[in-house]
């Protein structure tokens, strides 16, 4: 096969594209690797909130019933 005027077998052009592609795709395994942390740590991240959402929503109503047992004094 020639490449720019060089005759270069097809072997080691398959083989040049081999290489190619394993580098791609260990690289492609590597960042789906880490989005999967990333979700992973976003969905705790998610579930903290919640709970801290949950926290503050039942301190207020305690602040609410001890200022309406104030008022009634």
């Amino acid at each position: 096969m020639l490449v720019f005027g060089v005759d270069i077998p097809l072997v080691e052009i398959m083989l040049v594209f081999s290489i190619i592609i394993f580098v791609l795709l260990v690289e492609a395994i590597f960042v789906i690797m880490m989005q999967m942390k990333h979700l992973n740590k976003a969905k705790k991240m998610a579930e903290l909130i919640g709970k801290l959402s949950e926290t503050v929503l039942a301190i207020k109503a305690k602040e609410i019933e001890q200022l309406d047992k104030l008022k009634g004094r």
